[in-house]
């Protein structure tokens, strides 16, 4: 009985990952669609270790679309490589300049969807053996 459970929850967290990455997927592609580039300026950098003792990064950024008010937000870095007072390119949707990156991209959604999408095979393969 606990072996069923097991499959079954590979198959259920592997269609939550492929939801979850075609939505990412679609907003990515949306932001590159729509997105208006602007000079953001760099007001601070917010520092957090995950469990594993990694450090990431994110700079803190504002910046103000033409004839919009100010914004301000985190973008996410690999590693620290800004200080205020930086500037840097982001992307930005104009329907809703909060919703902003520094590098828009599907890939990495792109790869959940593939994995998610090998757990519900792998789930289901279980299921039918």
């Amino acid at each position: 009985m606990g072996d069923l459970i097991a499959k079954w929850l590979v198959v259920v967290a592997g269609i939550g990952g492929c939801a979850f990455g075609i939505v990412g997927i679609r907003d990515q592609i949306g932001l590159m669609r729509r997105g208006l580039r602007v000079d953001a300026k760099v007001v601070g950098v917010r520092e957090h270790e995950d469990g594993d003792g990694d450090m990431h990064f994110y700079p803190i950024v504002t910046f103000t679309p033409p004839g919009g008010a100010e914004v301000q937000g985190e973008s996410y870095a690999r590693i620290n490589a800004y200080t205020p007072p930086d500037t840097i390119t982001v992307v930005y949707d104009p329907r809703r300049p909060e919703e902003f990156c520094e590098h828009p991209g599907a890939l990495g959604f792109v790869l959940m969807v593939v994995c998610s999408v090998g757990m519900v095979l792998l789930g289901g393969w279980g299921l039918l053996t």
